[in-house]
Formats: C-alpha cells, structure tokens, sequence
C-alpha cells in the first residue's frame, strides 16, 4: 500500500480553460496548479513530475523581452506557491529522500525542478523522449533543449510501455495528449488511484451529466492524437473509477494526503 499527496509548486493564473477540455468552456479562465505528486510506501517515496517554479519560468520558459504566448494565449506570469523542498520539510523529508522521479510527460511546467532530485531514479517513456518537441505547433510547451540535457546527465531511464515499480505502483504508457505520456497506478487503502499523466482536470473524466449523454470523457485540448488521447483517458476511467487524479486539478489546492500507512 501507498500513500498519496499533491504538493503544489506553484500555479499559472487565468488560464484559458478551453486548453484543458476540448470544444469546452472558451473564454473561461482558470488558474492551474503546478504539482508534484509525492508517492510514499514503507521505506521508499517516489514524485510524479516535480512542476515548475516562478524562478524556474523566468530564468527558462518567459521571453525576456516580453511575456509568453503560448497556443494564442498571452500567458500571466506563473505564482508560487511553495517550494518542493518546503513541502518536504514539512513532511520530515529531504530531496535525498526521494528514490524515483516519474516525468509523466516533458511539457515544461511538469519537468523544470529537476535539480534536487538528480540522484533518485528518474524514469521517462522512450517515445516521449525521442520525440520532443513533438512539433513546432506546441514549441512553447516545451523547456530549452538544454534543460533536458541536463537531466539526461542526471541518469535518465528510459521506458519501453507499461512498468511496474513496487508491488501495487505500476506505470503505464498513455500517449495521446503527447506521444509518450505515462500515468501512475496507485493502491492505497482507501482503493485503487489514478494519476493521470496528462495536462487535463476533473471534468475531463467526469462530465457533466448533461455532457455524459454524448461522450465518457473530454480529450485535452492539446493533443498528439485526439482520438488516442480519449481512449487512454477512458482505460485510466475504467481503472481507477472515482479516483482518478488529473495532473492540473484545482482541487489538488486543498486535497490531502489519500491513505494511511500501516504502523
């Protein structure tokens, strides 16, 4: 069994919603949270993507010139909230602390603390890797190419499909809203949850009823593969039933930890 928490780095406000949900919700702005999900189990902690700070948009993603257009939208500048090493702090913990880095995907506000962690496992999909940035389209989306340098230098494993961790821990490739996007399957006493490895929100797998009656889910809005990207959404809907965790919930501002441990 495992444990789940959401640390939010930081958050980029007012962002346009419809870049999350599909053909949904044009024009209305919503601010987004930068998250780390810190995975624990006896004697072993793990984090899925490690976010991105304001630091680490300013010094590496904002022109400096200007501010970011990203997909026709004029980005307002990302906020912190606090830092990684604070959220762990709090928990008794230090980046040394954590055995395994999980990068669902290499957008940017996903991948760009990656420093204090350069000595924990880190493990990315092969076809995510290889094929970023994965088109001129979405070259905002990405950090400079010598940040992922850097992080190759740090010891990269590169993955192949579907990957098991621990017992209870598995990956799984879920293409779709990138080429090789990957989510985390987590048991945890209070069942079996879902992180799932693309830049989507609650409503994506959980419509309205009123939206039910057409589709199960709605695909982001930035996608490799619309039609790939619903299918794995609907596989991670199938598995993780009420918990699935997307990567940019709001509610992950206030969620807590989700299971216990035994003693």
């Amino acid at each position: 069994m495992f444990t789940i928490e959401p640390l939010v780095v930081a958050y980029g406000p007012h962002r346009e919603k419809s870049r999350f949900t599909y053909m949904h919700n044009a024009g209305v702005p919503i601010d987004i949270p930068y998250v780390a999900w810190l995975v624990r189990g006896q004697g072993f902690a793990a984090l899925v993507d490690v976010g991105c700070s304001a630091d680490d948009y300013n010094q590496h993603i904002r022109p400096v010139d200007r501010e970011l257009v990203h997909v026709g939208q004029v980005f307002a500048d990302v906020v912190d909230v606090k830092p990684i090493e604070s959220h762990l702090r709090e928990r008794g913990m230090k980046p040394s602390d954590i055995d395994v880095t999980i990068l669902t995907h290499l957008d940017w506000d996903h991948c760009m603390t990656m420093e204090p962690f350069g000595n924990s496992e880190i493990l990315v999909q092969r076809e995510e890797w290889q094929r970023t940035p994965s088109h001129e389209m979405f070259a905002t989306s990405f950090a400079p190419a010598e940040h992922y340098q850097r992080v190759e230098d740090m010891g990269l494993t590169q993955l192949d499909g579907d990957y098991q961790i621990a017992d209870g821990f598995d990956l799984l490739l879920t293409p779709g809203h990138t080429h090789g996007g990957q989510s985390a399957v987590v048991k945890t006493s209070e069942g079996t949850y879902v992180i799932a490895g693309m830049c989507v929100l609650k409503e994506n797998f959980y419509p309205s009823e009123e939206e039910a009656e057409h589709f199960q889910v709605i695909p982001p809005g930035g996608h490799t593969d619309l039609f790939q990207a619903y299918d794995q959404m609907v596989r991670l809907k199938e598995l993780g039933g009420d918990n699935v965790l997307p990567l940019h919930m709001t509610e992950a501002f206030d969620l807590g930890q989700i299971g216990t441990l035994p003693d």
